[in-house]
C-alpha cells in the first residue's frame, strides 16, 4: 500500500478514518459479493431475478431485475474493483453507480462480520467517534449521496425524471462519475 502522504488529504484522511482492519474487511467482503453476483449471474443466465434462490442479485433494486448476463458481470466487477482499491490503497472509492450500489452490499457485509452484530446494527453511529470497531461512521465517508438507494421506493419509469440524479437506468450504472477529491487511476 501506498503511503497516504503520496494522495490528496481528503482521500488520505479517508483511508486513516477507513484504517487496515477495516479496509481488509472491505476486501473480503468485496470479493465475496463479487463471487456471489458471478455465481448468480451463472444461475440465471439470461432469465430474470423472479424468486429464484439467489446470494444478491434479488436484493437489488427491482429496476436491475430483468438486465442480462454481461450486465451482471460489469456489476460484479465492480465489486472486485472496490476490493481491489481497498486492498491496493486502503479505501474503497466508488467511481460509477454499479460501485455504489455493491459498495452499500460489501459495506453491510464487511460490517456484519466484523462486529458479529445483525443489521442495521452493525452499521449504528459508534457513542465513541474514535471507536474503531464500529462501521456507521463510513455510511457518510463512502459515499457522495444516497442517490442509489433512492431506486429501492420508485418505479422504473420515473428513475430518469430523478431530479439531479446521475447515472441512475440500469444501462448508465457503468458510467464513470467524477469524484469528491482525485483519486489514484487504477491499473
Amino acid at each position: 500500500m501506498t503511503a497516504t502522504a503520496d494522495f490528496d488529504p481528503e482521500f488520505a484522511e479517508l483511508i486513516d478514518t477507513i484504517g487496515p482492519r477495516r479496509a481488509q474487511a472491505l476486501a473480503d467482503a468485496g470479493d465475496a459479493v463479487a463471487a456471489d453476483i458471478r455465481a448468480d449471474a451463472d444461475m440465471l443466465d439470461t432469465a430474470p431475478v423472479d424468486g429464484q434462490q439467489l446470494r444478491v442479485l434479488h436484493t437489488l433494486p427491482p429496476t436491475t431485475f430483468g438486465q442480462s448476463r454481461f450486465w451482471r458481470y460489469q456489476l460484479a466487477e465492480c465489486a472486485t474493483r472496490l476490493a481491489e482499491d481497498a486492498r491496493r490503497w486502503g479505501a474503497p472509492v466508488p467511481r460509477c453507480t454499479g460501485e455504489e450500489m455493491v459498495l452499500h452490499l460489501i459495506l453491510h457485509r464487511a460490517a456484519a462480520a466484523d462486529t458479529g452484530l445483525p443489521l442495521p446494527d452493525a452499521l449504528e453511529w459508534p457513542d465513541d467517534p474514535d471507536d474503531p470497531d464500529t462501521w456507521g461512521d463510513l455510511t457518510e465517508y463512502l459515499f457522495q449521496d444516497e442517490d442509489v438507494l433512492t431506486l429501492y421506493d420508485m418505479p422504473a419509469e420515473a428513475i430518469a425524471d430523478i431530479v439531479g440524479g446521475v447515472n441512475l437506468t440500469p444501462t448508465e450504472w457503468f458510467t464513470e462519475f467524477t469524484t469528491p477529491f482525485p483519486v489514484p487511476g487504477r491499473p
